[in-house]
Formats: C-alpha cells, structure tokens, sequence
C-alpha cells in the first residue's frame, strides 16, 4: 500500500523523471535520506518500473496513430499466445490490451503515413494465422494523452 508520502513522491518523479533527489526531497518535504530511501524501495517494490524521456511523435517520423481492435479464431489452439507472443515482436505496436466484447485484443499502433499503416496491417497483422477479423480506427486529433496517475486521489 502506498502512503501519503509515497503518493507525493510518486507524483512529482511522474512529472519530473530528471528531478534531482535534492530537489525532489525539498519539494516532498523530506530528509534527503529519507527520500532516497523511499525512492529506492520504490523502485524495488516494482511500484517504479523505470524512467525515460517523452519523445513527440510529431518530431519523428511516426505522424499516424491508430487503434486496431483485433478478434482471434477460437478454434486454433493457443491463438491468443501465439498472437501475443507475434505482437510483442511488432516495433510500430505500443500497446496491446486483451480485452473483453466483442474483439479480443486491442492494439495502439504508430506508423509514418496511411500508406505504411495500411501496409502493416494488411500484409503483417492479417497475414497471422490466428486472426480472423480486425477493425481500424484511425486518431485524427489526439485530445488528451496523459501517462501520469491520478495518484492524489482527486479522481473526480
């Protein structure tokens, strides 16, 4: 269970990944020590899985988003780890979500162009032999992509 202070910590590394322990104890109004002692058991924990820089999509070559929703033929024997275990090779694919409705799996996927999109899942995602049907949703405008939890439990 996280306490207050953890929550704190939490929320600021959230924001400010680069954040000196320094800063970061002053800020959580703690000892350094303190601070780093939390952080590192932290990080043990598993609680933080790790640190890494935001990069814009715009700024790279990856312009088009898209959410592909994915069904599964039942009748193959381990369809869903062998389509696991085939998407976590995929670069362009994000995220991959096993989901209950009426699709199994939905996927965040990135690409150059449409073009490129098209080609991924036409000639990569359809050609896997567990796949039976697949429905794509492209992101025209991205209107709120948050990553940070909502740790302070203001969850509205």
């Amino acid at each position: 269970m996280l306490d207050r202070e953890d929550r704190r910590l939490l929320t600021i590394l959230q924001v400010e990944g680069r954040i000196s322990m320094v800063e970061l104890a002053r800020r959580a109004n703690m000892s350094e020590t303190t601070c780093l002692r939390r952080v590192r058991s932290l990080e043990a924990a598993g609680v933080i899985t790790g640190y890494g820089a935001e990069i814009s999509r715009a700024a790279t070559e990856f312009a088009v988003s898209a959410f592909i929703q994915v069904s599964l033929d039942q009748r193959i024997e381990a369809a869903s780890d062998v389509f696991k275990t085939a998407i976590e090779q995929e670069p362009w694919v994000l995220e991959c979500y096993s989901v209950a409705g009426s699709y199994d799996h939905l996927l965040k996927v990135v690409a150059p162009d449409n073009q490129a999109l098209a080609q991924f899942v036409l000639k990569r995602l359809a050609t896997y032999e567990s796949v039976r049907d697949f429905q794509t949703v492209f992101v025209l405008v991205t209107v709120k992509e948050e990553r940070a939890l909502p740790l302070s439990g203001t969850g509205r």
